[in-house]
């Protein structure tokens, strides 16, 4: 089945603050769902590339390359500047092939450490910075951290889709 492509995908932002724990609840299980998704399959059928596309390992690697960029956002909500930085993917290739050389368990830890500290700083958050609305220059709307959430648990899930849709169709 054909999954949307990201930039087409439409997101529903302007939730309220009281949406946050379950936002969190959401990006803080992706960890789990990689795990539960890769952690019986064979690590060559990880590394496949249909049709020259990404790998399964690939996603993964998008996913912690894009896990630190987000640190960034989060110091843009806690500094309250008026527009997120934008996200830098020039050096993401040179990134993922570092990736694909390392075992899936150190991969999927990287992730989950990384997660989690970016989960603990936004819980640690103060009221003001919660609230706090910056300009996403790329998707060109105001967002808050609970919208950023949003962003990051819709991106997790399309790439959490793309990898099942390579391991159900090899």
């Amino acid at each position: 089945m054909r999954i949307t492509p990201w930039a087409e995908r439409q997101l529903s932002f302007g939730k309220g603050l009281e949406e946050l724990p379950v936002m969190l609840e959401r990006v803080k299980g992706t960890t789990a769902r990689l795990r539960n998704l890769t952690s019986h399959v064979p690590r060559e059928r990880l590394l496949l590339r249909p049709y020259g596309q990404w790998s399964v390992v690939d996603h993964i690697g998008h996913l912690i390359y894009l896990q630190d960029r987000s640190e960034e956002h989060v110091d843009d909500f806690v500094s309250r500047r008026n527009e997120l930085c934008q996200i830098d993917l020039s050096d993401q290739a040179s990134i993922l092939d570092l990736h694909r050389r390392q075992e899936l368990g150190d991969l999927i830890e990287e992730f989950r450490l990384k997660r989690d500290y970016f989960v603990r700083r936004i819980q640690d958050m103060d009221p003001g910075a919660l609230r706090h609305q910056a300009l996403n220059r790329c998707r060109g709307v105001r967002m808050t951290i609970v919208d950023t959430i949003l962003y990051v648990a819709e991106h997790d899930d399309h790439h959490l889709a793309s990898m099942r849709n390579i391991l159900i169709h090899d």
